[in-house]
């Protein structure tokens, strides 16, 4: 008895394969990211929350690092190719949120221009010497409040896709 099957063209499936994951990984670790500020903290393994703000915000129900949305939406995939992709954002202060750090404010005659419309705005002592400071530099600490970089936990909701993906190209044969 002669069984005459066709064999499936691999190449093409496998070929098929890595531009649909490709394509779904650029949506769906950008949409991992940005979830980070809805919930406030980033998941590698397991979650960790931001530390809050040392001082209440002035803007009244403002979310920590959304004041105008230009980080979040900032966040996009850089580079890559068939093999890998590199996310990251083109926001010149998305570093020092994401690894905290130091940074080192120059005291202009704007700055304290700045500083004293603050203070009028939200009678904060903090801006009033601020303005008043003899100081011609001032040093503010940024506390880490990672939202992108390697997730395991992104990285299983990769694999979970990629394995239904070709279980269903593979029954679909």
């Amino acid at each position: 008895m002669d069984i005459k099957t066709e064999v499936p063209d691999f190449g093409s499936i496998a070929k098929d394969a890595i531009n649909d994951s490709r394509r779904y990984a650029m949506v769906y670790c950008v949409n991992f990211f940005k979830d980070s500020f809805r919930n406030r903290g980033f998941t590698d393994r397991n979650f960790e929350a931001w530390e809050n703000r040392v001082s209440p915000d002035y803007r009244s129900g403002g979310a920590l690092l959304v004041s105008t949305s230009f980080l979040l939406e900032s966040i996009k995939v850089l580079a890559g190719n068939k093999h890998q992709l590199v996310f990251g954002s083109y926001a010149p202060y998305a570093g020092i949120h994401n690894d905290g750090g130091v940074m080192k404010i120059k005291v202009t005659a704007k700055s304290r221009k700045y500083f004293w419309y603050m203070f009028k705005k939200t009678q904060n002592e903090k801006w009033k010497w601020m303005a008043l400071t003899k100081k011609d530099m001032i040093e503010v600490k940024m506390p880490k409040r990672q939202f992108i970089g390697e997730s395991a936990k992104m990285m299983d909701g990769l694999d979970e896709w990629f394995f239904a993906y070709i279980v269903r190209k593979f029954q679909n044969l």
